[in-house]
């Protein structure tokens, strides 16, 4: 490998290093939001578990703004699972991206190495070549 195939080289080695930055940072990203929803799911479920303990004629309020409204208990169990229902799509959802993402940098990881292989080998070569030049001929 001459001077500039290892210099072209080296450029796109950068190149995908940068890739690989960025889909770990879009991964990262990911993550908040995605703990977020489980935060919400977990206690959405709590509330629907204190919900299905009480009966039709116990009271249910929501908050609404700064005022308690009374609330059907079969609307606040509805509502409940709605928003259930509705985080754990968006948490698949979040997941299937993620696992998108991890899919990408595999791809990005072995292509990088791959490439930091054939430079290694030809470092290794051209060591070689240098110190077969630097032995008197005839041995």
């Amino acid at each position: 490998m001459d001077r500039n195939e290892a210099l072209k080289m080296q450029k796109i080695l950068q190149e995908e290093v940068k890739k690989l930055q960025t889909v770990n940072q879009k991964i990262q990203k990911l993550a908040e939001p995605r703990n977020a929803y489980m935060t919400q799911l977990a206690e959405n479920e709590g509330v629907i578990k204190e919900l299905e303990m009480l009966s039709e004629e116990d009271k249910v309020y929501k908050l609404m703004g700064p005022v308690l409204v009374l609330q059907e208990l079969d609307v606040a169990k509805r509502d409940v699972h709605n928003r259930i229902s509705f985080m754990k799509k968006q948490i698949k959802q979040i997941e299937s991206q993620t696992m998108d993402y991890g899919k990408e940098q595999i791809e990005i990881r072995t292509k990088i190495q791959g490439m930091q292989k054939v430079m290694m080998k030809a470092q290794q070569d051209a060591v070689n070549a240098k110190l077969k030049a630097q032995q008197p001929s005839g041995q």
